[in-house]
């Protein structure tokens, strides 16, 4: 990287008045920084401008506050980074260094300028607390109720998911509902939404299902600990073989694979007013699928490529899917890519309208495909 590089970054980042926040991440081959990630944003403290750096390795958080002038880019570029992100009030700047240290940089300018947020003690709304019993019996916050670092992330993907269960409480009208977590795994969503319905008012029933009866074990006996194990009932069962029964909210966290198909159909043969789904791994469309035509052989040159580009179809196939079936749906950003690569969500509330199915049709037929959920639903 040239000098004059560096003092662009430190630039875009040290003008206070106009950044709203900058990560720095990622590492070079062959190197090794110290921290895993920086997180930096202003902040006012006795009516001074400083940047708040917030360093992460993976097991407690060290924040510091220093002046704009006491900015020393160079220093923590040298030890390794491979990722920038510097958000301003009028663009984006994402930069990536190579292994050679040659700085790639894409501007994108911001439709909306808003004003930047300083307040030191500014305090994010949270859908739940992390005071909340709840997360001190899953191990997320300690036993005074403090976040405990190395669980930020899943607290963040709890807190956008229950977020989204709020956007639909228009769809969940009721005072009885019946929940159903498909792949539940450790039920930190579980527990979560059932904390969260009961808090608005409802009389809430909930079930995590799981392929694996030492989840079950482990699961039941948190229930126990707080008192709702009337209220939530843990099964150890593969979601296909799951008996299916009316319900009210369909959930399903990162099940790998065609587990979110095998979700899916039982949630739409459920009858669910809400699906909140959130695929994983996706194997099964790329492993079958094949260039629909010579145009498109530049699409599977590169193995990455078409991997993400099975993964978008197999999603969109999905979400076509569950319009047939009567569903409104739509693909939507759950939790920022920041804190996991698995980040869309798809969303569907019961609508009785069934879509055409000629569009899904020819999709299908172009690319030789019959996907998996197809087959379920059949």
């Amino acid at each position: 990287m040239s000098l004059e590089e560096f003092q662009s970054i430190q630039e875009w980042i040290s003008g206070v008045d106009s950044l709203k926040r900058a990560i720095i991440s990622g590492r070079r081959k062959s190197h090794n920084p110290r921290y895993e990630r920086i997180d930096i944003r202003p902040v006012k403290i006795k009516e001074q401008l400083l940047l708040q750096f917030v360093f992460h390795d993976g097991k407690q958080d060290l924040t510091k506050n220093l002046l704009p002038s006491e900015l020393d880019i160079p220093a923590l570029l040298n030890e390794g980074y491979a990722n920038i992100l510097i958000e301003r009030v009028d663009e984006t700047l994402t930069i990536r260094v190579t292994k050679q240290g040659a700085l790639q940089i894409h501007r994108a300018k911001s439709d909306e300028v808003k004003e930047v947020e300083v307040d030191h003690d500014r305090k994010k709304e949270r859908a739940l607390p992390i005071t909340d019993e709840i997360f001190k019996a899953l191990g997320i916050a300690s036993l005074s109720g403090e976040l405990i670092p190395r669980q930020a992330d899943k607290y963040r993907q709890v807190d956008d998911f229950l977020k989204i269960i709020e956007s639909s409480l228009d769809q969940l009208a009721e005072k009885n509902i019946d929940v159903v977590d498909l792949g539940c795994g450790n039920a930190y969503l579980t527990f979560a939404v059932h904390r969260f319905l009961s808090l608005k008012g409802k009389d809430v029933r909930v079930v995590g299902v799981d392929n694996k009866p030492e989840s079950r074990a482990r699961n039941a006996g948190i229930a126990k600990e707080l008192g709702i194990a009337n209220q939530i009932e843990f099964i150890a069962s593969d979601i296909a073989k799951y008996l299916v029964k009316k319900t009210t909210l369909v959930i399903a966290l990162h099940a790998c694979d065609t587990a979110t198909d095998d979700a899916l159909a039982w949630a739409i043969k459920s009858e669910a007013k809400v699906i909140l789904v959130s695929p994983c791994c996706h194997h099964d469309l790329n492993k079958r699928i094949k260039p629909a035509g010579n145009e498109w052989e530049p699409l599977f040159r590169n193995g990455i490529v078409k991997e993400r580009f099975a993964d978008l179809l197999t999603d969109s196939l999905r979400a076509e899917l569950l319009r047939i079936n009567g569903y409104k749906a739509d693909i939507v950003e759950f939790v920022s890519i920041d804190h996991t690569p698995r980040n869309l969500m798809i969303r569907a509330t019961f609508s009785g309208i069934a879509a055409d199915r000629r569009n899904y049709e020819s999709l299908c037929e172009q690319w030789s495909i019959n996907p998996y959920l197809a087959t379920l639903l059949t």
